[in-house]
This record gives C-alpha cells, structure tokens and sequence, in this order.
C-alpha cells in the first residue's frame, strides 16, 4: 500500500467513525467530505479522533484504546488539547477531570472555527453542506434546532413556557456566558459579502461547559446576562431570527440572518422549513387590519408570507414561528399563534442526542 492509499484510509476510516453519530457524517461521490477532513486534521489527529466518542471519556479511557500508533499518555494529553484549539474536538470537567468527546460538523466544528475560518474550509463546507450533509443534518426525525419567538410577538394572554420565551432562557442559563462573533458573518466577508440585516459582530452566545470552552480557548469574552439580554434586545430590532439548540437548557443562541447563516439560508430554499426547525408557534394575519402595506415581506426571512388580494397571507408549512415580523406591523395586524401540539424540547444537549440516535437506531431496523 502506498503512502497516500495509507492516508486515504486513515481519513476513510474517520469518515466512518463520525458517521456512525447521532449528526452523522456521510460519504459523497466526490470525497469533498475527506478534503474537509484533510483540512482541520493531521493523519495523527484523525487516528485519535477514531478513539472518541460522541459522548464523554476521560484521557484514560481514551488512551486504553490507541493501538494503532506508539504514544505515550502525556503525548496523548498534548495531541488532544491541539485538537481542541483547531475546534475539531470538545472538552468538560467534571469532578476535577478533563472529559473530550467528538464533535459533529455542525453545530459543532464548523462553529469551533471562530476567528480562525479559512476561505478553503468553509469553500469545502459549503459544497458539503449543499450535497450529502444538509440532508444529514436537517434530516433528523427530531430537529436539533429550536426557533425561540422575539419577546414582542407574543401575546399576553398565552401561557408561555420558559424554553419558549428568550429572556427566562438566559435568566436561568448556567454561567458562564460566553459572547462570541457570528461565525457565518465571518465566512460572510470571507467572500466579500457584507450582512443585510445587522451591523453586529459579536451575536452568538454560548452557555455551560460550551460557554467555558470557547472563553477558555479566547473565542469569546464573559457577559453578564444584563449585557446579554441587552444584544438581544438589539437583534430583535435588527429582525434577526433567534435559534437555539432544541433543548430547554440551550448551550447556545444565534441571532440569524438568512443572507449570511448557513442554517437560516438552506432552509429558504425547502418546500417546508417548518417541518425542520422545532418551533411552538406560528405568525397569524388579522385581514380585518392587514392592509397590505408589505412590511412584514420585508422583515420574513423565509419567505413565508404572501400577498393575496391585497391582504398578507402566512404560507404555514413556511412559517417557523419567529416572530420578526410581529413587532413592526403598523396596523397591529400580526401576532403569534400557539401550534395545536406543544413540542416539549429535551433537558439538554445529552439527552437531545441520545434521542436522536434512538430515532436513527429504529430507522435503520426497518
């Protein structure tokens, strides 16, 4: 076997490994899935990303698996902390120990690349994402995505849960809080574009043991929630969507623009982005009030609203119940309606996981 055949299986063989995860990581005709892998890990980082697992281990456990290169378990210790400040793999500390795990391409390495984006990685991500990944990705039977409705666009009347409403999440978010910029921003100017919707840079907010990780690793700065609940106040005004991992304890939040996150700019383009995002609510038109002016057309970024007979129509299997357009209709004519089933989201990211692969598991038994 040739040194390149040797180098082929290595990446092949990391392929395999993180396919086999809830978010899994699937072949292509053209490979562009190993240029990606090419890109972010050294042949000796991808034997040891083979090692992990998609939930915790410890350095031990990790170490008690490697036979297929001679190290030592300090040498161990060094390649993992590399590969954590490339953004290819996480860590924890739980009771004084360091846990790592893998991460999934999204949400996951592709956010870990903060500040350290190269145009070839996200050129290759892109065409990834287009092609066996999106399906992969927004795919799922149970969305890892969750849209929380803007304050405003939410009547009084309705019971609201805390998950659903974006000012409890962050009051009850676990410290510390991490501000960071918005990563599609980044790769945004990479190709010379320039965000239609916000002149903010720093938007994403990372929470836990994700919030300690990238402040810890100098990719965002510690806020207080009084300065958090300030930046969203702004990304309401700017019409942003606010995304959030599908869990009633988020490890983070976006503030999305379609023009720029890669998220918000795929779903546009499917028949039925309210199938894909976990969402409770949905936008509703009072025709006795609507008088067609358009403002709401212009604050949608999913194109789901329309106008018919001069009235504005919500396009409901579009609709992800953001709430962007509520706030700014000057007839008062829009709010939020709460869907017919509450979808409940999991504890956290653990358990959000956890049912994910279930859901793959039984799918792949029929």
């Amino acid at each position: 076997m040739t040194e390149k055949e040797k180098e082929e299986d290595v990446y092949r063989a990391l392929q395999i490994h993180l396919d086999q995860f809830p978010i899994g990581y699937p072949a292509t005709k053209t490979e562009i899935e190993l240029k990606l892998l090419k890109n972010i890990f050294s042949e000796q980082e991808a034997i040891v990303a083979t090692k992990l697992n998609w939930e915790y281990d410890s350095l031990e456990q990790i170490f008690s698996r490697i036979d297929t290169i001679e190290m030592e378990v300090e040498q161990l210790e060094q390649i993992l902390d590399r590969m954590i400040k490339k953004g290819t793999i996480k860590y924890k500390v739980k009771d004084n120990r360091t846990l790592y795990a893998n991460l999934p391409l999204v949400v996951g390495i592709y956010e870990h690349q903060i500040n350290k984006l190269s145009p070839q990685f996200f050129n290759d991500f892109s065409e990834y994402l287009l092609t066996a990944y999106g399906a992969e990705l927004l795919g799922t039977k149970i969305s890892q995505f969750r849209t929380i409705p803007v304050s405003k666009s939410v009547s009084p009347e309705h019971y609201i849960a805390d998950y659903d409403e974006i000012r409890e999440v962050i009051n009850s978010s676990t410290k510390p809080i991490g501000l960071a910029n918005c990563v599609c921003r980044q790769a945004a100017e990479i190709n010379g574009q320039i965000c239609k919707k916000t002149s903010s840079k720093e938007t994403c907010m990372y929470f836990n043991t994700t919030g300690q990780l990238f402040i810890e690793q100098g990719w965002a700065r510690s806020i207080s929630r009084e300065e958090a609940l300030d930046i969203i106040s702004q990304s309401e005004k700017d019409g942003l969507v606010l995304q959030s991992g599908n869990t009633e304890h988020p490890e983070f939040i976006c503030s999305c623009c379609s023009c720029c996150c890669q998220i918000l700019a795929n779903l546009k383009k499917l028949p039925r982005p309210s199938r894909i995002v976990a969402s409770n609510f949905h936008a509703e038109i009072d025709p006795e009030l609507c008088v067609g002016c358009e403002t709401c057309i212009d604050r949608c970024q999913i194109n789901s609203i329309k106008i018919v007979d001069n009235k504005a129509n919500i396009i409901l299997k579009r609709c992800i119940g953001c709430g962007v357009c509520v706030p700014t209709c000057p007839e008062n004519a829009i709010h939020l309606k709460k869907r017919e089933i509450e979808m409940i989201p999991p504890q956290d990211s653990e358990e959000l996981y956890n049912l994910i692969m279930e859901k793959k598991r039984q799918l792949r038994k029929k």
